[in-house]
């Protein structure tokens, strides 16, 4: 884990904020930042939660979560209804895919949640709900002028 020096103004006040630098040191060349891996422990994440999602499938759903927990040495799941499938799902996403290539921020967004995790933290990241939209690109705009900028942003 690496961290990043803060400015000494509030809200940071000096803290160092830190960061997961999982696979750093790994490889002998340099990574390349759009490196696109996928694993078989993510394969039966994605199918566990397609199955989940269209509710028609919890059992599978279920069993595709178990062959991760069981690789893991963990208990079986005791979740049922696709609320708790999902939610168990996007912890097993959590703790499976750590620190690998923003994998929780597109969690996060994709389930609705980011507002609710960001906020628990005002001291690492003051929160505000426009940081979920990016900016549209000035040149976008210039083109476009009924196109606009998104709130949060000149």
């Amino acid at each position: 884990m690496d961290s990043i020096p803060q400015p000494a103004a509030s809200p940071y006040n000096g803290r160092s904020l830190y960061y997961v630098s999982k696979y750093r040191g790994a490889v002998d060349v340099q990574p390349d930042l759009y490196l696109s891996m996928q694993r078989l422990g993510e394969m039966y994440l994605i199918r566990a939660e397609a199955r989940a999602q269209q509710g028609t499938n919890l059992s599978g759903a279920a069993s595709d979560l178990d062959a991760i927990r069981e690789r893991a040495g963990l208990l079986p799941t005791h979740a049922a209804t696709k609320t708790a499938l999902l939610d168990a799902i996007l912890q097993e996403r959590r703790v499976e895919l750590f620190g690998e290539w923003g994998h929780r921020w597109i969690d996060l967004r994709r389930f609705g949640k980011t507002a609710e995790m960001a906020s628990r933290f005002p001291n690492k990241l003051p929160w505000s709900d426009t940081k979920l939209l990016l900016p549209v690109p000035g040149e976008e705009v210039r083109i476009n002028p009924s196109l606009g900028q998104n709130p949060g942003y000149f």
